[in-house]
């Protein structure tokens, strides 16, 4: 998205949509909802956000910026990049699972297989960015391993939420991380065991769930 001209508007339209994703969800966010909460138009609100995908990547994009400074600046879990894409994982979904308004989020984008594909393209290429290390197989077979681990675990994401269970985040993403280390030459033991050892603890998720709600 180019570089929005007023920017003192952008960040008061970003705000209230932000605002409006983490209490309603994505269903009842609407651009008039959006417009009237800012007291502009609705016409304005979609000059920043084209549609409603925009503004959730947007957010999320805003959101994962906002971990990797709360987690560098505590200092939590940086022994190199599969720690650190772990530790931003789980302060990711932690964020989005801690209240009824955010689950609300989480449950509107994984209900729909088009969100989701879009959400999964989004995230593959954040992760591609993220690590650095040479991988040890095709970019095909990377993009194809991190979308079907990532959409098993979006898939039980929608399950667990829509029937309100619990969900084991650590062990589930964990079982994300393991395959993108495998493709980059890790053993399944090797992976497994540095994904157990780098599990956040409660204190850790919470304090950075608090930083980043305070400053996003």
């Amino acid at each position: 998205m180019a570089r929005p001209r007023n920017m003192e508007l952008y960040g008061t339209v970003k705000r209230e949509a932000y605002r409006q994703l983490l209490s309603r969800g994505y269903q009842e966010t609407t651009y008039q909802s959006i417009a009237s909460g800012c007291g502009v138009t609705r016409v304005a609100v979609q000059n920043y956000f084209p549609s409603k995908l925009d503004l959730a990547l947007a957010f999320f994009d805003d959101l994962l910026s906002a971990l990797h400074r709360a987690i560098l600046d505590e200092g939590i879990h940086q022994e190199n990049e599969f720690d650190f894409m772990y530790c931003i994982g789980q302060g990711f979904f932690a964020f989005l699972l801690k209240d009824e308004g955010s689950r609300r989020l989480l449950l509107d984008l994984t209900s729909s297989r088009e969100l989701t594909s879009q959400i999964l393209l989004f995230e593959y290429r954040w992760g591609e960015d993220f690590i650095t290390e040479q991988r040890t197989v095709s970019q095909e077979k990377f993009q194809n391993d991190t979308i079907v681990s990532m959409g098993g675990f979006y898939e039980l994401l929608y399950r667990c939420l829509k029937d309100d269970k619990p969900f084991d985040l650590a062990v589930h993403l964990g079982r994300v991380v393991r395959t993108i280390m495998h493709d980059y030459g890790y053993g399944y033991e090797e992976a497994k065991a540095f994904v157990a050892a780098h599990a956040m603890i409660e204190d850790e998720k919470s304090r950075v769930v608090q930083v980043v709600s305070e400053g996003l």
